[in-house]
């Protein structure tokens, strides 16, 4: 597959809306004349968080899940303008920005669960793929996918509406490489939400066909992450202060450890036996 670099964008105009959760998000106009939403590196020296953005965003395409469209973008201090806060100062906006696309046509899965009707939700383009997600969570140790706060934007699509994951800063055990990585709880996993039985079917754990779609693939989606790894950890800005030999070295030893996958699908399958 072929993986081409992120664009470089530019803000040109003042910050149209921000939102206070998580990094403190800004909504901003790029030199492409789209808006996009943009998280900073909060002043760290090490953008870690950054990091997992990029990185979880390539692993979700190697394992084909919809993801949003991104950039790397430079938003120019002086464009925080009203939404100037303890969470985004104008000096954090000097290091380069992850950045998505915004989409008008995207709402939060919870919200859309609400305001839809049992007719307009069943077409999802992608529905089977919710019990991949679950299982790419697990590999990374995502803390931040739950229940509660699934990070799902449904988008509208020619051919339905889409799942689409976002929002993975809190990748590897909330970003504690330095040690082995937890496996999640059933409360800390996407396997909890209501919308799996509900657009699946009750007896969805069970459901031999959509647990092979979910899993059967998964030694070679982890095999192609770690043969892309490097290529995408040279994509790194350099302003992010990542010691990519020392990282490339903890993703090895954590996240593509041979026994990793192994726990990982164990784990999966014993999640769904509690579904």
């Amino acid at each position: 597959m072929f993986m081409e670099s992120l664009p470089l964008r530019h803000s040109v105009t003042e910050a149209q809306d921000a939102w206070d959760t998580g990094m403190r998000p800004m909504l901003v106009v790029g030199d492409d004349l789209r808006a996009y939403v943009a998280k900073h590196g909060g002043g760290q020296r090490v953008c870690s968080r950054l990091v997992n953005e990029l990185l979880a965003h390539h692993f979700a395409r190697i394992w084909g899940l919809p993801v949003l469209e991104a950039a790397l973008m430079h938003v120019a201090p002086d464009h925080v303008g009203r939404f100037v806060a303890s969470g985004r100062q104008p000096a954090y906006f000097k290091t380069t920005c992850w950045a998505t696309v915004y989409r008008k046509d995207s709402v939060e899965l919870n919200q859309f669960l609400r305001t839809t009707n049992a007719h307009e939700r069943r077409h999802y383009a992608n529905k089977q793929d919710l019990l991949r997600i679950a299982l790419f969570d697990i590999w990374l140790a995502n803390e931040d996918r739950t229940q509660n706060n699934p990070n799902i934007l449904v988008t509208a699509d020619p051919e339905g509406s889409t799942f689409r994951v976002m929002d993975h800063e809190a990748i590897f055990g909330t970003n504690v490489l330095e040690k082995p990585l937890p496996l999640l709880t059933m409360e800390d996993s996407l396997l909890a939400h209501p919308v799996l039985p509900a657009l699946l079917g009750a007896s969805f754990s069970r459901d031999g066909n959509l647990v092979a779609h979910a899993a059967q693939d998964a030694y070679l989606w982890v095999h192609d992450c770690e043969q892309r790894t490097d290529e995408i950890l040279s994509r790194l800005p350099a302003d992010w202060g990542i010691d990519v030999a020392n990282l490339r070295q903890r993703l090895q030893d954590r996240l593509f450890d041979p026994q990793r996958i192994s726990e990982v699908l164990d784990h999966f399958h014993a999640l769904l036996a509690q579904c």
